[in-house]
Formats: structure tokens, sequence, C-alpha cells
């Protein structure tokens, strides 16, 4: 488990770049449409035209490659065993789309949480889910859940990776003994995993109720602002959406004949 510590998640920087100044809100209107689109495409000339839109992110991100290779680094078992898996399938075209895909998502994920902190991010996602207070969702609760969820995931990564060498440590002599060994070994890690998350989540809630924390008394430091470079976010994302339905020929079937 020692590769979980290398997914970069949780942790932003001051890169200096174009997506760092953009508004929360323009940057999840363009990470959720281009998200989108790279999970329903399904052919190899939008997995290239994805990629060197990935490719242009990163670069307007400024994020080092050693930053970026940390954070691809840890899915490399899983990238060959979904390649190896549609290989031995025969199936050539998925063994290509799925790894990029992956690829793509953890790619966007790194660079939006590089270059914007937790707390715009939870407000900018308040701001765009706002209209489903009219049907009476609870988006201030939610977005309160998702940000706390969002925070955690460092601290469950290196409690679990703690967990997994104090396990090998204390079972070191059952190594090799079986498969119903082993099974018991990790049945008994994942209860104390979820007993520990059970704690922390409990800890939190003591500390919530004792500073009297409501997600509506929420006070804002500064307030969420459009500019120009937003317009810009924006446009880009239209852009997308026209691209994938000139790809996929939507716009010329209904022309020709």
């Amino acid at each position: 488990m020692q590769w979980l510590k290398l997914l970069s998640f949780g942790s932003s920087m001051n890169t200096r770049s174009f997506l760092q100044d953009l508004d929360p809100r323009s940057k999840l209107i363009f990470t959720a449409t281009y998200l989108s689109l790279v999970t329903i495409s399904n052919d190899l000339v939008s997995v290239v035209f994805y990629a060197i839109v990935g490719l242009s992110l990163i670069l307007a991100a400024r994020l080092p490659l050693a930053y970026l290779w940390n954070g691809l680094l840890g899915l490399i078992p899983l990238l060959l065993t979904l390649f190896c898996f549609h290989m031995l399938l025969g199936d050539l075209k998925n063994a290509i789309l799925l790894p990029c895909k992956l690829i793509f998502i953890i790619t966007t994920a790194i660079a939006l949480s590089a270059t914007t902190p937790p707390t715009k991010l939870a407000d900018g996602l308040e701001a765009i889910l706002r209209p489903l207070t009219l049907v009476r969702f609870p988006v201030q609760n939610f977005v309160c859940m998702i940000s706390v969820a969002f925070r955690f995931i460092p601290l469950f990564i290196d409690e679990t990776d703690a967990m997994m060498k104090s396990h090998k440590l204390k079972h070191a002599r059952y190594k090799g003994e079986g498969l119903r060994t082993t099974t018991q070994s990790l049945l008994q890690l994942l209860v104390a995993l979820f007993v520990a998350v059970l704690r922390r989540a409990n800890q939190l809630a003591l500390a919530m109720d004792a500073r009297c924390y409501l997600p509506g008394n929420k006070i804002r430091a500064r307030r969420l602002q459009y500019s120009w470079r937003d317009g810009i976010t924006i446009l880009l994302a239209l852009a997308l959406l026209l691209i994938h339905m000139l790809l996929k020929g939507e716009v010329f079937e209904r022309w020709i004949p």
C-alpha cells in the first residue's frame, strides 16, 4: 500500500498560472464538461483529441512534471491490469481506451486540486448547486460533507499505510500459510480501518458541535467574482461540446441524406 502515498490529491500550490486565477465555478464547469465527454467517448480519434486538451490543461496549470508523475505512478498496476485483461479478451480498442480515460481523469483531478484550495472548491460547488435549494435539497450540508471527505483523503491514506505496515509485522509468522489465513488477516485489517474511520468521524462531529458549527452560518472572506478568464474558460467548455458533436457526426447527419 506504499503506492497510495504517491496520489497527489488534497493539496494545493501556488503555480502562478492561468488556472490559478480562475473562479472555481468556471473551473468546475470546464472540468465537469471535459470529464463527461472523456467518459462517453469510445473512439481513438476522440481519445487523441482529449489527450491534446489534457496536455494543454497541464501546461496551463504549470504543474511540475515530478508532481504529476507521482500522481500517476500509483496507478501503473491498475493500468497494466486493465490493459492485460482486455488484451486477453482480444479487445485491443478497450485495452487502449480505458487506461487512457483513467489517466485523463486523474490528471484533470490533480490539476484542479493543485490550482484550487479546498475552501474555494467548496464555495464554487455550493454556488453551482444553489438552485437546488428551490427543491429543498440541503446544498450546504452536501458541500460541507464533500469538502470534509476531500480534506481527509491524505489522512486516510497515511492511516491505511500505517495499518498495513503494523499488520505485516504482527502476522509475519503466518506468511505463506494458505489462503484462509490471508483472508482472515485482510478481514481484520478492513474491520480495523472501518473502526478508525468511524472514530475519526465521531471526533470531527464532536469538534464541530463544540464550536457550534452550522453550515448556514458560514462567513466568506472573499466573494466569488467572474473575470474575462472565466468567460474564456466557459467558451472553451462550449467549444468542447461542439467539437465532440462534430467528431460524432451528429451535426452532419441532419444535413447529409
